[in-house]
């Protein structure tokens, strides 16, 4: 596809990041990045971009960002299991989206790759796959449900003649996770207790670069309305753990639980959460009755439409692992040293 110019918003993020990186690194086109004004760019330092300073929430803002771009990849999104203005998440996540989609149109950008969430399709229940025709299961989640409508209006936008095709990442892993988003805490947040927690769920993981490729996949090959699952393989919590274990060189007793046994540990965690630290609590209410109905997915949409193709996720959970280390996320001596010690072997 012939590009002029493209538009990646949250592109400084996790997922848009890579996507970034991915189009600098496949076309010859220019890359103007919507961000806002005091945002985190550590994941563009050294890039080759237009930065975009501004407000997804701002109609001006979009519109401005929109001008002169003939490819649009929206990615913007509040992706959190607890805020202090929860309400957030819809502004953003729904309403800039709509007026993303609306501006767009107006503009006559050529195509639209929009950043939906697999949660729109997940919950079917530990031993059911979701795909892109299963029904919404997950009203628990505030996040989801925002995805949900902003994915129905996307949908919406496309009968009304905007080409935008839907990619719907599983849960991202990988080197870049400057939140980090929830997915990334659960390696981080590993390291700074007693003991290793093995929760009974199972979940769909994908490296984020193969889910920056997946974008750019949809981009050339995607169809106008569809929606597609970008994923690797479905792992079970304590099998994740196990792997992480094993890559780190840690020897921790890993306790097995039921995702309902953490439900005091929820509510303290979302009290203080709201009276004391303002800071997000280790697990919410609504994650444990998520991780009861499972985050299972079947990608093979993406596989065969899209060509789309994931890496080992022993690779994915090392590489996760050494950026945490190199920015200062994870602090264990002992990790650090088995790490760098494989570093060092490996060069």
């Amino acid at each position: 596809m012939q590009v002029k110019k493209f538009l990646v918003t949250g592109g400084a993020g996790f997922i848009g990041s890579h996507v970034v990186r991915a189009l600098l690194a496949h076309y010859d086109a220019p890359v103007r990045v919507l961000h806002l004004p005091r945002e985190n760019l550590l994941n563009l330092t050294g890039l080759n971009v237009e930065l975009f300073p501004g407000d997804l929430t701002n109609p001006a803002d979009v519109s401005a960002a929109v001008e002169g771009c003939d490819v649009v990849f929206h990615l913007a999104a509040v992706y959190a299991l607890w805020l202090p203005d929860m309400s957030l998440m819809q502004r953003v996540n729904v309403d800039a989206a709509n007026n993303l989609f609306r501006t767009c149109h107006q503009q006559g950008v050529k195509r639209v790759v929009y950043t939906s969430s697999f949660a729109c399709f997940a919950g079917q229940g530990l031993d059911t796959a979701c795909t892109e025709k299963s029904p919404f299961n997950l009203p628990e989640s505030y996040y989801s449900r925002t995805k949900y409508e902003s994915h129905k209006l996307a949908e919406v936008w496309a009968r009304k003649g905007l080409d935008v095709v839907i990619v719907c990442p599983t849960c991202p892993l990988g080197p870049g996770d400057v939140g980090p988003t929830p997915t990334g805490r659960m390696l981080v947040e590993a390291f700074n207790m007693p003991v290793l927690l093995g929760v009974n769920t199972d979940s769909n993981y994908i490296d984020v670069r193969d889910c920056a490729q997946g974008h750019l996949l949809a981009l050339e090959k995607g169809r106008t309305g569809e929606s597609y699952i970008l994923g690797g393989e479905n792992y079970t919590h304590p099998d994740i753990v196990r792997r992480l274990q094993r890559i780190a060189g840690i020897h921790r007793r890993v306790v097995m639980v039921e995702p309902e046994w953490l439900r005091p540990m929820a509510k303290l965690g979302v009290w203080l959460a709201e009276h004391v630290t303002g800071k997000a609590p280790f697990t919410t209410e609504a994650e444990l009755v998520i991780a009861r109905k499972g985050l299972v997915a079947d990608a093979s949409k993406a596989r065969h439409e899209l060509g789309l193709q994931v890496r080992p996720i022993e690779e994915t959970i090392h590489d996760a692992l050494l950026w945490f280390i190199e920015h200062g996320y994870i602090t264990d001596s002992e990790v650090i040293n088995r790490l760098h010690g494989l570093q060092a072997q490996a060069a």
